[in-house]
């Protein structure tokens, strides 16, 4: 950046038309410490549309940073806290409780309670008949979390950042509707009948699930701008669930990274060297005795049995990023070495880590192209949050990819910004999932692991005209090698648009559409031709709104799949076809200081 140039001269008359609004200019920023993903909880976007949880994010976008003050002037009140609460149709209650720590350079600490709950029933049983097909009965979850923080800065050059949380998540394996339950009677209760509907005998304990996690991270951070630099963290977790499940997890990473100039120090560069270990111990003891979810054939199917058993990870990661002028270049490869003591197998996988970037017209217009790959967890941890009715026990597997993609951004302006893209990708026990044959009531998953490659192609479009508009719209096409995939879609596309009407009202509306996939499960027809199901395309539409009281006050609504369609995005689970939910948030001003 140039404060002064004497080579040219400006000579422009300049009309103001209104009010002088200082504000600060985009830029670009270069971080030198990267930022690592928690690979113990981080969770790959194979769906980026999720279940019936699912819930708009807040359209509260910050507004301009304000002129600095004057040293000496007194500060502002510190909007710290704030309680939201809200509450919608099908008993769906809702909570959020943040604190945080006033004004201080040197530590902060906080915490948040968030509780997101619904306890309703999905289908209505019909006037003289028996077995509905429609009526699902109870599909109760509940989401509850606590997060303790905190940041310490030791003599301005080390911070130290810790976090300790909770988290509680409780769900039902509902996909069966009461004529399933009414044809599998007697594998589950020993009694066929034809006038009994079982399901009024049911309890929810039957076909729960329940998962409780308590995790910790510590990190230590180098905050001097001298070349060299670290970061080091540790993340350790436990996940316990119902039906005697238990997995700790232990993740290591660090890195060391080094600045230093190229090109008669025209030119910038930074080497650095990155290292992981994760580690995993899983253990399963059912019990003879031990009842599973509803659904288990225990005549036919196997008794589940003892297990023990420990993963490693471990990955070195390289690389080196140059600065030079338009160009950027990033080099390096990871390497992986991961060991099942279970298999009693080490094998060891090396990855590519490159990418070439391209500016052109001031950064107006961007190419990249690169290739990166990586060893991927699958944890029970990362499995449950992408289905959420897995079953126990399920088989756990690392998922490896190639990926290499041409990237493509276009600034037409300040506001007006496309991104266009392709790649190309190679999976190696990829993570799906299919309908678990022990269960008669076919109400539960387990993981299936695939081998396949694919091309996406996709792009996005966004407008944003400072905190009063923000649209974007955007879609991918999939094709798969691998025509047999259950539960990848051929496309999908989104359009989101936020308005901020004078910091007063906000409006907020949201579309997706998820092209149709094929399912798990097998139909036979009535020419005994047997096929898998497809589940249709699904479409949603979310809207909210947001009234501002004050800068204490404020009242919103949210309304979800305003389509009233009741689709499916996982085989025997339909969702709800509306939801609704309303509240109020409270932000708690601190005195001055």
């Amino acid at each position: 950046m140039r404060a002064q140039n004497t080579d040219e001269t400006f000579n422009e008359s300049v009309t103001v038309t209104g009010t002088y609004r200082p504000e600060i200019k985009e830029f670009d920023k270069i971080n030198v410490a990267p930022q690592i993903s928690d690979t113990s909880t981080a969770m790959r976007h194979k769906f980026t549309y999720d279940v019936t949880t699912r819930r708009l994010t807040s359209i509260y976008s910050p507004t301009r940073i304000k002129a600095a003050k004057i040293i000496g002037e007194p500060t502002s009140r510190l909007y710290n806290s704030y309680v939201k609460l809200g509450f919608g149709n099908y008993w769906s209650p809702m909570a959020e409780i943040y604190y945080n720590s006033t004004r201080s350079k040197k530590i902060n600490y906080g915490a948040f309670v968030t509780h997101n709950s619904s306890w309703g029933t999905l289908g209505k049983r019909k006037k003289g008949v028996t077995f509905p097909e429609t009526y699902y009965g109870k599909n109760h979850f509940s989401q509850t979390g606590a997060t303790l923080f905190g940041k310490f800065i030791v003599g301005d050059k080390v911070q130290l950042a810790t976090d300790l949380s909770f988290e509680n998540d409780y769900n039902l394996y509902y996909g069966f509707n009461d004529s399933t339950l009414h044809l599998n009677d007697s594998a589950l209760f020993g009694v066929h009948s034809n006038t009994v509907n079982y399901r009024d005998s049911l309890k929810v304990k039957d076909y729960r699930s329940m998962y409780n996690r308590l995790a910790w991270n510590f990190g230590v951070k180098n905050l001097s701008t001298d070349a060299l630099g670290y970061s080091v963290n540790l993340k350790v977790s436990n996940l316990w669930a119902l039906y005697k499940q238990n997995e700790l997890n232990l993740n290591i990473d660090g890195d060391v990274h080094y600045a230093f100039n190229v090109g008669k120090k025209k030119y910038k560069a930074i080497a650095y060297m990155h290292l992981l270990w994760d580690g995993y111990s899983c253990t399963a003891k059912p019990g003879s005795s031990m009842a599973m979810p509803l659904g288990y054939d225990k005549n036919n199917a196997p008794q589940p049995t003892v297990e023990s058993s420990f993963r490693n990870l471990f990955y070195i990661n390289p690389y080196v990023d140059f600065l030079l002028g338009s160009f950027k270049i990033h080099g390096g490869f990871t390497s992986n070495i991961e060991n099942f003591s279970s298999a009693d197998t080490v094998r060891f996988h090396i990855y590519p880590d490159v990418e070439i970037s391209k500016s052109f017209l001031k950064e107006a217009f961007n190419l990249s192209l690169g290739a990166v790959g990586t060893m991927e967890a699958n944890s029970l941890d990362v499995i449950r949050q992408v289905n959420p009715y897995v079953g126990p026990y399920a088989t756990l597997r690392g998922t490896s990819h190639y990926d290499f993609y041409l990237r493509m951004r276009v600034n037409f302006s300040k506001k007006l910004e496309l991104k266009l893209y392709g790649e190309f990708n190679m999976f190696k026990n990829d993570l799906c999932f299919q309908l678990d044959t022990n269960y008669v009531l076919k109400n539960v998953y387990k993981p299936l692991y695939l081998d396949y490659k694919r091309v996406k192609a996709g792009g996005s479009f966004s407008f944003v005209n400072d905190e009063m508009l923000n649209i974007s719209l955007g879609g991918n096409y999939y094709y798969y090698t691998d025509k047999t995939l259950p539960y990848r879609p051929d496309f999908d596309a989104f359009f989101t648009a936020k308005f901020n009407y004078h910091d007063k009202w906000l409006f907020g509306l949201e579309a997706l559409v998820i092209g149709q996939v094929r399912g798990s499960q097998t139909i036979t027809a009535s020419d005994g031709t047997v096929s898998v199901e497809t589940l249709p395309l699904r479409y949603g539409l979310g809207a909210e709104l947001e009234y501002r009281h004050n800068r204490a006050l404020s009242f919103f609504i949210k309304a979800d799949n305003l389509c009233y369609q009741r689709y499916y995005l996982w085989s025997n689970y339909p969702s709800q076809r509306i939801t609704f939910i309303a509240g109020l948030t409270y932000t708690i001003l601190t005195k001055k200081k």
